[in-house]
C-alpha cells in the first residue's frame, strides 16, 4: 500500500498565520482568521497521510473521501470567486485540476493535486480576508444576491467542517473504530467492545484501563 505524503501548511501560509496571531487587528478580522484556520485544521487533520486506497473509499456509499475533498475545494473556489473576483466563475467554470469536474483519476498524483487545490483555496481565502478592510461589506454569492463577507466566511468554514465530519465517519467505518478512550457515549444498541481508539496523548498505563 502506497502512503501519500501528509499535507500541511505551506510556508507562506504559516508566515501569514504567525503574523495575524501577533499583530494588531480588529475583533472581526481575528475571528474570521480563527474560523478559517480551525475549519482548515479540522479538514486537514482528517486527510493527512491517507493512502490512495483510503482516499478512494466511500465506506459502501457513493461519496469517496477523494470526492468529498474535491467537492469541498471546488466550492471553496466558487465562494471565493464570487466574493472577490470581478468576473466570478461558477461550478462548471472553476479551475478543476486537469479540467476534470465530474470525473477523477485514481492515481497518487491526481490525489495530491486535489489536496493541493484545497490548500491553495485556503491560502487565497486568508490573503483576501487579510486585504479586506470591511468584513461587513456585502459581497455576491453564487445563488444570487449578496451577503456580508463575514457571513460568507462562516459559510465556507462550516462547509469545510461539515465534510471533514463525513470523512471522519468514513474512516471510522473503514477502520472499525468507535470512540476515543474517555469520550465514550452510551451505545447500548451497538457493541463497541474492542473498537475503542487510544488518543495520542495517553500513556500505556492509562490505555490499559480502557482496552477491552
Amino acid at each position: 500500500m502506497h502512503i501519500m505524503h501528509g499535507i500541511g501548511l505551506e510556508r507562506p501560509i504559516e508566515a501569514r498565520l504567525r503574523s495575524w496571531h501577533h499583530r494588531e487587528m480588529g475583533a472581526e478580522h481575528r475571528l474570521a482568521f480563527a474560523t478559517l484556520e480551525e475549519a482548515h485544521r479540522m479538514f486537514v487533520d482528517n486527510v493527512r497521510g491517507l493512502s490512495r486506497e483510503e482516499m478512494l473509499d466511500a465506506a459502501g456509499g457513493f461519496r469517496s473521501i477523494l470526492g468529498l475533498t474535491k467537492h469541498t475545494a471546488g466550492w471553496a473556489a466558487v465562494y471565493h470567486s464570487y466574493a472577490f473576483d470581478q468576473e466570478p466563475r461558477h461550478w462548471d467554470d472553476t479551475d478543476w485540476p486537469r479540467g476534470l469536474r465530474d470525473q477523477v483519476e485514481t492515481t497518487d498524483e491526481y490525489v495530491q493535486e486535489i489536496l493541493a487545490w484545497f490548500e491553495s483555496s485556503y491560502e487565497r481565502w486568508l490573503a483576501s480576508v487579510d486585504a479586506s478592510p470591511d468584513l461587513d461589506a456585502e459581497r455576491p454569492v453564487h445563488w444570487g444576491g449578496t451577503a456580508p463577507l463575514a457571513e460568507i466566511i462562516a459559510m465556507v468554514a462550516a462547509h469545510w467542517s461539515y465534510h471533514a465530519g463525513e470523512i471522519n465517519e468514513i474512516l471510522a467505518i473503514r477502520r472499525r473504530e468507535a470512540w476515543e478512550y474517555t469520550e465514550e457515549v452510551e451505545e447500548n444498541h451497538i457493541s463497541t467492545a474492542g473498537h475503542g481508539v487510544r488518543p495520542e496523548w495517553m500513556t500505556d498505563e492509562e490505555a490499559a484501563r480502557f482496552a477491552r
